[in-house]
Formats: C-alpha cells, sequence, structure tokens
C-alpha cells in the first residue's frame, strides 16, 4: 500500500460519523406519496431518535411534514444528537381514519427496524406530535391495536410527547348521551368527513384507553392555548391517571401560541425544546415529584 493511499484508509478509518438526511423514505412497500418519511440522524453513535407526527386536522387540506411552520422541525434534535424522523401519513377524506394511525406506527416500525443501522438506540424511541399529530402520538401510545398491527406494543416506545391537542375529545359528548342515541346521531356528525364510523371514532380517543401498558407520557401545552380549547384541563386529568398508575408523567405548559410554539422550537434557548430534550434524556424522571 502506498503512503497516500494508507493515509486516505487512516483517515476515512478514524473520520468522526457525519450528520446525515435521508428524503423521501417509504416505510410501506408499495406505499403512496402521503407514506414517505425524512430522517435526520445527528453526528453520534447509540443516539435516542424521535418520530416527529404533524398536525392539520387529519385533512388533506391541512399541512404536511414539509410546511413552513414543521419544515424545520427535526433541526434542533439533531444539533443535540437526537435522530428525527418527520412523517406524512394518509389523510381524510380520501383516507378515513384509521389510515392515519396505521400509517404512523408503521413509520414508527419503519424506524425502530431501521435506525441501528444508522448509529441510534431502537430502545429509544420516542413519538412526538403536534396538533393532530398530537391526537396520533397519545392514541398510539394509548390503545395497543394501532402498534399491534405492525407488530409492536407501546411499550416499545420510550416515550410519547403529545403538544398542543385535547386528549379526551369525547368526553362532553358520551358524558350526555348513550352509545344508542350517539349511534343514532352519528350520520349527522361532523366527524363523518374523517372517521369510516363511530367505532372507530370511540377507538381514536387517547383516554379511553389510559392504563400501566403506556409508555412515559409529557403533555405540553402552550400558555395561549390553556383553555380554549380545554387543552391543559384534559392533559391534567389524562396525567393524574397515569401517575394515579404510577406511569410516568407530566404537564409542562410553555410560552407563546398553538402555532408559535412548535415554530419557536430551534431558536436559541427555546424553552419549549429544553423541555423536551429533558424528557428524552430521563423520560422515567417525568412526574417525579407529583408520584
Amino acid at each position: 500500500m502506498s503512503a497516500i493511499a494508507l493515509i486516505v484508509w487512516l483517515t476515512v478509518l478514524v473520520a468522526p460519523p457525519m450528520a446525515a438526511t435521508e428524503r423521501d423514505i417509504p416505510y410501506v412497500p408499495g406505499g403512496g406519496a402521503d407514506q414517505r418519511l425524512d430522517l435526520h440522524v445527528p453526528a453520534a453513535k447509540g443516539f435516542p431518535t424521535v418520530v416527529f407526527i404533524h398536525g392539520g386536522s387529519l385533512q388533506e387540506s391541512g399541512e404536511r411534514r414539509a410546511s413552513p411552520i414543521y419544515a424545520a422541525v427535526c433541526d434542533p434534535f439533531v444539533a443535540a444528537g437526537i435522530g428525527c424522523a418527520t412523517i406524512d401519513y394518509r389523510l381524510a377524506p380520501s383516507n378515513p381514519w384509521p389510515a392515519m394511525p396505521n400509517d404512523a406506527a408503521a413509520a414508527i416500525k419503519w424506524v425502530k427496524d431501521n435506525i441501528a443501522a444508522r448509529g441510534g438506540d431502537p430502545s429509544r424511541l420516542f413519538v412526538f406530535g403536534h396538533s393532530s399529530g398530537c391526537h396520533l402520538a397519545a392514541i398510539l401510545g394509548a390503545n395497543p391495536k394501532y402498534l399491534a398491527a405492525v407488530g409492536l406494543v407501546p411499550g416499545d416506545l420510550a416515550g410519547i410527547i403529545a403538544m398542543g391537542c385535547i386528549l379526551a375529545p369525547l368526553e362532553d359528548v358520551t358524558s350526555r348521551l348513550t352509545m344508542e342515541q350517539l349511534r343514532e346521531r352519528w350520520p349527522k356528525s361532523s366527524d363523518v368527513r374523517t372517521f369510516a364510523s363511530l367505532d372507530e371514532r370511540l377507538d381514536s380517543d387517547p383516554s379511553r384507553f389510559i392504563g400501566p401498558h403506556m409508555p412515559p407520557t409529557i403533555v405540553v401545552v402552550a400558555e395561549a392555548e390553556r383553555f380554549f380549547p380545554s387543552i391543559l384541563e384534559q392533559g391534567a386529568k389524562f396525567v393524574r391517571r397515569l401517575l394515579e398508575m404510577k406511569r410516568p408523567a407530566d404537564v409542562i405548559i410553555v410560552p407563546g401560541r398553538h402555532i408559535t410554539s412548535i415554530q419557536n422550537i430551534g431558536a436559541a434557548g427555546d424553552p419549549t425544546f429544553a423541555a423536551i430534550r429533558k424528557f428524552i434524556a430521563q423520560p422515567a424522571a417525568a412526574g417525579e415529584g407529583s408520584r
């Protein structure tokens, strides 16, 4: 081996890993254009990874992973040595529920199966959702049926980060109406645009499935969205029930509004990102002072 070749070989051998981005990865074999993810990995080994689920009301008219409010959401994670996958998924009305949680579960499965080959730790996989993505993150942690379809259980997740959504969307109506009345009124419900049936709508409510099977969870609430809708009230109930079951959980209030709280996540010293990073570092410590 020549001296030059030896130097090149040694440089490759000792060179530190580089941060990398892979775009438009199909996470479902033969899947459509909406069943894609972008994966960003840091220049590190054994890193945790966040799977980010965008909001947009579960509607085709809403946001995507490349929308301005979400396009840079992975940047602070990678800079902090955390892997980040941001996903798209099928949306209503063309694809009613459960297309959304089924796709999110499939994306999580893909990341879990493939992150080790890219230097990550598959046992440290967190699901982070904002707005309707928050709803999806919470239901994946609460209702085991969606992860079960891809051979996973909620315990395969290191944690859930649910930011900016109500967690008991049916609490009011189910407290006033019987199941018979709900079924009678279902055809006239606005939910028929998103959900294939009343049973699918019931299965989508995270509060109906809270249990000791759930991974550590934090509910992130922006100051301006504490009361209308009742994100803080429902989030506090959700967390309290988890704490009663001795599960790590906490409510975290951050500055800003529904949109600005996620848009500013990459700003230097952003408290939202600081809280999420702390949770990723020690998920079992969530709500420790309350247990």
